[in-house]
């Protein structure tokens, strides 16, 4: 049964990144399909956890396989990682920068600029689609505390490139990962937390990881 490839892009970017094409044109280079769906839903404001993983299970579905293997950026890489502990279609995973800890490090962001009892029902981020900034509403944080209490036990390989100089997911959740679940392996590499420097590196060494699965 062939296996799907799926990439999953991060929090407020799109399906056309620079990387995710980066992505697909490598894939396509070699004669893979790789699937991009957009995890907003046509709603980047009341988007949640929940919300983004209904569409990767429909996508799952749609696609109509026995077989996966996700790559995620980002907030898409924590969702990756998500799934795998749901589905256990999802025969090994590729993450950039993944964004766990995610509702410990946005609830110590907006703490600090709100106060604790004083937390907006919206607040603006620069959305890298639209190029400027965009509401969202904050329901997303209480709706990611039910996604806290998985724990990634299922052992499937996972494979982590994060950059040394990642100012918004720091490398050191990577670390602390990796310590935690010791059959994930961290690449760690000299760039940010886009790794726009090494799309290209990412994208050969993500198709090298899934072949040495023996996947492609």
């Amino acid at each position: 049964m062939t296996v799907q490839f799926i990439y999953l892009h991060g929090f407020a970017s799109s399906p056309y990144s620079n990387k995710a094409q980066v992505f697909k044109a490598a894939f396509e280079e070699r004669g893979l399909s790789l699937e991009i769906p957009d995890l907003e839903g046509n709603n980047f404001e009341s988007m949640t956890l929940s919300s983004q993983i209904k569409i990767i299970e429909s996508c799952l579905s749609k696609l109509e396989s026995c077989r996966y293997a996700l790559i995620g950026s980002s907030m898409g890489g924590y969702l990756s990682a998500l799934v795998s502990q749901l589905r256990k279609e999802v025969e090994a995973i590729y993450l950039m920068a993944p964004a766990f800890e995610f509702l410990t490090r946005w609830s110590l962001r907006i703490e600090e600029q709100y106060g604790k009892n004083n937390i907006p029902e919206t607040i603006e981020v620069f959305h890298y689609r639209h190029n400027k900034e965009v509401t969202f509403q904050t329901k997303i944080f209480e709706d990611a505390k039910k996604w806290e209490e998985i724990h990634f036990l299922r052992r499937l390989p996972i494979r982590i490139a994060h950059g040394l100089h990642d100012d918004s997911v720091p490398i050191e959740v990577s670390r602390r990962f990796v310590s935690s679940y010791p059959w994930a392996v961290l690449e760690e590499l000299d760039s940010d937390h886009g790794l726009g420097s090494h799309a290209k590196w990412l994208a050969d060494d993500c198709i090298s990881f899934f072949r040495n699965l023996k996947l492609i």
